[in-house]
């Protein structure tokens, strides 16, 4: 894979940038404060004690990259929808049977606000795209608010624009659109337990550009009752926080309310898009036929080989363990990532045999490495991943997730947030 030459690499660029932070004398007051932000949003990850960087030139074409990977995935889903049965389909993709009987199959490929993050693992030759989550509540954008006051606190000015302001204005330009004048976002009693806000953001955002809008908080004990009579359910758009995993009823609740006549940013097709199959549909040349020369050239030059498990793949995965990651392909906030190396063979066979073909495989990259301090003060090397979340066409920056422990790196599994900010 090759990438084009002469963009600075991540940690290149920031590794002296971040030891003149270390070096302010409010280093460790900014570092505070920005923790104290995400406490008073009601957020219960943390942040990095540091602000990030990202060239113009290299975000500009991480930004074109990714959107030429989602217009070559929904080619993909317009594809399968049109030639597989929705039988094909469940299987395909292995959609639990009760949330395969809800899909609306036929409308799966036309449905949802553009609305996602696609997960980037810098490393020493170039920029690789791991996942791409599309999801409305597709979590951290919270990271932009803690790296600003950070900077802001070091008194140093950073210049952006929010990624919740950019998903506040694609919902108001909805609810203009569809006529609704209610927006509700849409947690579980389930969810909120793991430490997320109620988007208190999102909602201020909302109320300051469209102050005509009703704007509400609610889960599935809250829901106003009376809001599901059908003349109710027609005035309102919900930003939906849960995944079908994160209800404590299998999504039953989310489907009444669809039915009501409710209108959701984006449904089950959201989990379906989030499925790993799809890189490696990318990856196979039977599904590359479908794409453009551009879009097969950015597939090839940002996506890591990647591929299924079978039953004929399984022994040659495992001989090829160490340059492998091994990735449960329903799931999604870093679950069931296995790191070949960290494995025996037997480990791994007997961890993958169980369910072979619901698993793929994935070129392992190492990300590059910069120092932060750790628990002691002392410096450690951190694993990264970089976030580009597009909300409709809207980009701006990229969300720094780093860990010192795990080369997985995710919020529900440790770690840290901050955001490089486009200079």
């Amino acid at each position: 894979m090759s990438q084009p030459r002469g963009l600075p690499m991540f940690t290149e660029y920031n590794r002296a940038f971040l030891a003149a932070q270390r070096a302010a004398p409010d280093h460790a007051m900014a570092a505070r404060g920005a923790d104290q932000l995400l406490d008073d949003l009601g957020i219960a990850f943390r942040s990095l004690p540091y602000y990030f960087r990202i060239d113009p030139a290299t975000h500009a074409t991480l930004v074109r990259a990714t959107r030429t990977l989602v217009d070559a995935q929904e080619k993909l889903v317009r594809h399968l929808c049109t030639t597989r049965t929705p039988d094909e389909l469940r299987a395909l993709f292995n959609v639990p049977p009760k949330m395969a009987a809800q899909m609306d199959w036929p409308t799966v490929a036309s449905r949802g606000l553009r609305m996602l993050r696609a997960d980037i693992i810098p490393t020493d030759s170039g920029y690789y795209f791991c996942e791409i989550n599309h999801f409305s509540g597709v979590g951290a954008t919270e990271g932009y608010y803690s790296a600003y006051a950070l900077a802001e606190l070091l008194g140093r000015s950073v210049v952006g624009v929010s990624p919740i302001r950019q998903q506040a204005h694609l919902y108001m330009a909805e609810c203009r659109r569809g006529g609704f004048t209610r927006f509700v976002i849409l947690d579980s009693t389930k969810h909120r337990a793991y430490g997320f806000s109620p988007h208190w953001l999102l909602q201020r955002y909302l109320r300051l550009m469209a102050p005509d809008i009703e704007i509400h908080y609610h889960d599935e004990l809250t829901y106003p009752s009376e809001w599901l009579a059908p003349a109710e359910a027609g005035k309102t758009l919900i930003h939906r926080l849960v995944t079908v995993e994160d209800t404590s009823d299998e999504g039953e609740f989310l489907v009444a309310l669809r039915d009501s006549g409710a209108t959701f940013s984006d449904l089950f097709e959201g989990e379906l898009k989030m499925h790993r199959r799809w890189f490696s549909m990318l990856c196979d040349p039977e599904y590359q036929k479908i794409l453009s020369e551009e879009e097969r050239q950015v597939v090839q030059q940002y996506v890591p080989h990647t591929f299924d498990l079978s039953s004929a793949t399984l022994e040659s995965a495992l001989a090829d363990k160490d340059r492998l990651v091994f990735k449960r392909s329903y799931t999604y906030g870093g679950k069931e990532v296995l790191i070949g190396d960290r494995y025996s063979s037997e480990e791994l066979r007997a961890l993958l045999s169980v369910d072979v073909s619901g698993w793929n495989c994935q070129r392992r990259l190492h990300t590059s490495s910069l120092e932060l301090p750790g628990p002691d003060g002392e410096l450690v090397p951190y694993h990264y991943v970089l976030g580009m979340y597009l909300y409709g066409e809207g980009a701006s920056g990229l969300l720094v997730r780093g860990t010192a422990h795990s080369p997985v790196v995710n919020l529900s599994q440790g770690g840290g947030v901050s955001w490089a900010f486009v200079e």
